[in-house]
């Protein structure tokens, strides 16, 4: 009895010895990661040298190399498969050349009477007619369509919902619902019903030039094997001004005001068929471009083939004139701590103490401009996505907002129950054994308005039935500005989230068995 007591402490002694050191080995990594380091790589990646690091542009060139010279330093080798570090992709941008819409005797100038997102491609589109369709709403509560025959058709509608005495008729409160908020919901409505073209009338064009200017007068980038001319159907908004005088023209009496008046009165549609001719035309001029992700990989020691891949995007919005957007946070911040967690996970390997599974450090490029360089690589792995276990995704990690301020001691986690429960129940622990921060699930809510799940690259991940985390500060003041400067930067914060995704990659790495998808993915 004596022996079999004298000989169960020893196995738990042993036991408990083994699990220490285990512990003691993954801090003495992560406690590599310092604010030292962070910084001095930081005032490099988010320097005026690099241009902002626009997709595609010189800048984000300079920023591939010196990432890539950081993975060689560390003792990364070449991938055999890319012959080196980059994975390069083609891009074609494209931007209107030309875009000029007649209605009746009325012609609309860019930006001035009328405007658009880019999205729909070269086209001339006639029409002997439009249709005015109330606010082009169908909702059991109130509908523009019902009995009515849009196919082939060109609609104007008017923007928002019937509202009477400031009241909504399809929400009964002063709320406005998403017919109003999400502008999708009507596109894509008018889209399903076969029109041809959609023209809303907005009631404040001049302040939407100004607030969306930017983005509808930049070009529109894509890859190159997907640059098809889109499916989708013409959007343009025109000002209240211009949307009267169609309907002069057509014979009406009431102002489009007061159609939307007299619609919320009733709580029933009114439409008209004008008989003006409808001219939409657009040129674009294209430009073929070059990007490439950077990638650098470590193989496991007993379970190479399965694999943990990190992702941060390391391209920006570049320079406008004499203005550099730095994007020290965005995502400078994220960036420079996957390039520190490289390092970590190489010294580990080359002191005998390398990860079971193996680890694929990525940064991407093309995120600003709709998840490109992560999409790309989704689309043709270098590695098998049947065999990736999950994805840590690091984008804007260095800042706080508003929600915290001045609580620098938290931060956002986006995804880790939305595919695998182990994977939440395991960042859990972590958190509480290594990193004591506050885990905010604000922005994990399906309803969450912001859809910052669907924003970043760790998505395209996810839709591939792949694990996620997505950790994110939040927005600022700064953000998508020039002001987003390496001197605002809270090094403390970063390194204490860097080391939380280090021990989440070390255990997802380490662990006897891969991650369960055991939640179904939501379409």
């Amino acid at each position: 009895m004596l022996k079999r007591i004298v000989g169960l402490g020893f196995f738990m002694g042993y036991a408990f010895l083994a699990f220490s050191q285990k512990v003691d080995l993954a801090n003495k990594y992560a406690e590599t990661v310092t604010v030292k380091d962070l910084r001095s790589r930081l005032e490099i990646i988010a320097s005026d040298e690099f241009e902002g690091r626009e997709t595609g542009q010189p800048g984000q060139k300079k920023a591939a190399e010196y990432i890539r010279e950081q993975f060689k330093s560390f003792g990364y080798q070449p991938i055999d498969k890319l012959k080196g570090f980059y994975q390069p992709f083609n891009l074609q941008l494209t931007y209107p050349d030309t875009v000029k819409l007649t209605i009746g005797e009325e012609e609309f100038k860019f930006l001035k009477d009328m405007y658009y997102f880019p999205g729909f491609g070269n086209m001339v589109l006639e029409a002997d007619d439009i249709l005015y369709l109330g606010f082009g709403i169908e909702d059991e509560k109130y509908s523009d369509y019902v009995g009515r025959d849009v196919k082939d058709r060109v609609l104007m509608i008017s923007g928002g919902e019937p509202v009477k005495r400031k009241t909504s008729r399809l929400t009964n409160s002063s709320d406005r619902s998403n017919w109003t908020v999400d502008w999708t919901k009507k596109i894509e409505l008018a889209k399903e019903k076969g029109a041809k073209a959609l023209i809303i009338i907005d009631d404040n064009l001049n302040s939407s030039v100004s607030q969306y200017g930017r983005y509808i007068k930049r070009p529109n980038l894509e890859l190159g094997q997907k640059a098809t001319e889109p499916d989708g159907i013409p959007l343009i908004y025109i000002s209240s001004a211009k949307a009267n005088r169609i309907l002069v023209q057509a014979n009406l009496a009431l102002s489009h005001q007061k159609l939307e008046k007299k619609m919320g009165k009733m709580g029933t549609s009114i439409y008209a068929d004008m008989k003006l001719p409808v001219k939409i035309e657009v040129n674009k001029v294209r430009e073929e471009l070059i990007s490439e992700n950077v990638l650098a990989y470590l193989e496991g020691t007993e379970k190479p083939d399965e694999l943990v891949v990190v992702t941060a995007h390391y391209d920006h919005l570049g320079r406008k004139g004499d203005k550099i957007f730095n994007g020290a946070d965005d995502d400078g911040s994220g960036t420079t701590t996957l390039i520190e967690l490289a390092q970590a996970f190489a010294q580990a390997k080359k002191d005998g103490n390398g990860p079971k599974r193996s680890m694929l450090f990525m940064t991407v490029s093309g995120e600003e401009k709709g998840l490109l360089g992560s999409e790309y690589y989704a689309d043709n792995p270098v590695f098998p996505l049947k065999n990736t276990v999950a994805n840590l995704n690091i984008d804007m990690i260095g800042r706080i907002d508003k929600n915290h301020a001045p609580d620098s001691n938290y931060v956002y986690l986006i995804g880790s129950d939305k595919l695998s429960t182990e994977l939440h129940a395991l960042s859990e622990e972590m958190n509480k054994k290594h990193g004591g921060l506050e885990l905010d699930y604000t922005y994990n809510d399906e309803n969450d308005p912001n859809r910052f799940y669907y924003r970043s690259d760790h998505y395209n991940f996810a839709k591939n039935n792949i694990p996620v985390i997505f950790y994110f500060t939040g927005v600022h003041d700064d953000y998508h500005q020039p002001t987003d400067t390496v001197d605002k930067i809270m090094f403390q914060k970063m390194e204490k989230i860097a080391r939380l995704v280090f021990h989440t990659a070390w255990e997802i790495a380490n662990r006897p068995g891969r991650l369960k998808v055991d939640v179904p993915q939501k379409k």
